[in-house]
């Protein structure tokens, strides 16, 4: 035998070893709400960690935010595939009751970005949305003064995260002595804002608006009555929309999540449950979000996430 088959065999062993083949590793299901750029940010965190811990990350979404009956027959496809754990965004209370069939199957979930009520999850990961909130009204405050009239342009009833920072909007806003003059449920129908604020703008001195999507939609219905940047506006997330406004003084400020690190522990947070590690409750992971002003944006050399 020639003396360099051995060596072509010890070779393949090692790659062997330390190699993981797709088809041997646990599988992930990954359920996001949607499908822009947020959520794309918070699959990139959760694959960069699936891959450092050798695991398969399974990603199945909705193409529009907001069905719990759409997000039912995904967690389905994702079962389907050998999936052996789950994280979703949970779009309704419904979807609790599956996660705790799924426990009891031994199959853990861990919630990204929002809650619902329940004890099926084994974890949470969610940014500080009361907190967020509270940083919303402040920020709304040192702009329009004590007194000053806002408006509070709210997403839908029954969603844990906004309902949760339109919460700490509130109470901040309260507190520093301002007037919630307006406050209301439009989503992020560009239309039914352009009705509401064209008879409301006049007797108002700010917004706020709770999430990406409802951000967009005020900035473009403001925009579309010729009042952009004649209105202190106090936005949600990011996106090369929204900074390219902030930097044009038509939106005063914006709050900001971690959508890379959500993904990140919520993966690492599924592996322990995998692992064995058992909870007594539901853990819970908040993360801190972050004000961004048009100064702020201006001093920054890195460039932001596009979400």
């Amino acid at each position: 035998m020639p003396r360099h088959i051995p060596f072509i065999c010890l070779l393949l062993l090692a790659w062997g070893l330390s190699a993981t083949p797709s088809w041997a590793r646990d599988c992930i299901g990954l359920v996001p709400a949607g499908t822009s750029a947020y959520w794309s940010e918070l699959e990139a965190g959760a694959r960069r960690s699936a891959d450092d811990l050798q695991l398969e990350l399974y990603t199945r979404g909705p193409t529009q935010e907001g069905s719990v009956e759409v997000q039912l027959q995904l967690i389905e496809r994702v079962l389907d595939h050998g999936c052996k754990a789950l994280i979703i965004a949970p779009a309704g209370d419904a979807i609790d009751s599956r996660v705790a069939a799924l426990r009891a199957e031994g199959i853990p979930t861990v919630y990204v970005d929002r809650s619902v009520p329940g004890d099926g999850a084994y974890a949470l990961v969610a940014t500080d949305n009361f907190l967020a909130g509270q940083l919303a009204g402040q920020q709304m405050a040192e702009r329009v003064g004590r007194g000053g009239r806002v408006g509070l342009l709210r997403l839908r009833p029954g969603l844990q995260s906004t309902e949760e920072r339109e919460r700490g909007f509130l109470l901040a806003a309260r507190m520093a002595g301002l007037q919630v003059a307006f406050d209301t449920y439009l989503g992020d129908d560009r239309q039914r804002i352009v009705q509401a604020l064209s008879e409301q703008l006049p007797s108002l001195d700010g917004l706020f608006s709770a999430n990406g999507s409802s951000s967009r939609a005020t900035l473009a219905a403001l925009r579309q009555l010729g009042k952009a940047g004649q209105v202190e506006f106090v936005g949600f997330d990011s996106g090369e929309l929204l900074l390219d406004a902030l930097r044009e003084g038509q939106i005063q400020a914006l709050l900001l999540q971690q959508p890379q690190a959500m993904g990140d522990h919520a993966v690492r947070l599924v592996h322990r449950a995998l692992s064995g590690e058992r909870a007594i409750s539901r853990l819970q992971l908040l993360l801190e979000p972050r004000v961004l002003t048009a100064s702020e944006l201006a001093e920054t050399t890195a460039p932001l996430q596009p979400w």
